[in-house]
């Protein structure tokens, strides 16, 4: 949900951040989503996220299982390096969702990978 809070320091997330923090969709200057959570869409919005922490990115999938995939200590590919950059960021200004309607929605910017 959007609109909801996010925690950086959630006890049900196997995502662990130094300090609890608390962002909403206004705290972020500029919004994208990437239809697509895949070897292309997940990589690279998840540099995106860390090379700028004032953008919120979230990856959008109609598929369940990659963004459960996206959500756990499993990542659904393997890129050197790209667990350390998604632990950083998840939670933060990076998200993974089915809600591919209500991300278009809020974005400023869409991607489709």
């Amino acid at each position: 949900n959007h609109g909801e809070r996010s925690s950086r320091n959630s006890s049900s997330s196997h995502h662990s951040f130094s300090q609890q923090q608390y962002y909403t969709m206004t705290d972020f200057k500029l919004k994208v989503c990437c239809m697509g959570a895949g070897y292309v869409g997940g990589p690279t919005m998840a540099v995106i996220a860390k090379q700028c922490p004032d953008i919120r990115v979230c990856v959008v999938d109609i598929s369940q299982k990659q963004i459960d995939g996206w959500n756990s200590a499993e990542l659904p590919i393997y890129e050197p390096g790209l667990r350390e950059v998604v632990d950083e960021c998840v939670g933060r200004n990076l998200f993974f969702s089915t809600d591919v309607e209500a991300e278009i929605d809020a974005a400023d910017i869409v991607f489709i990978s």
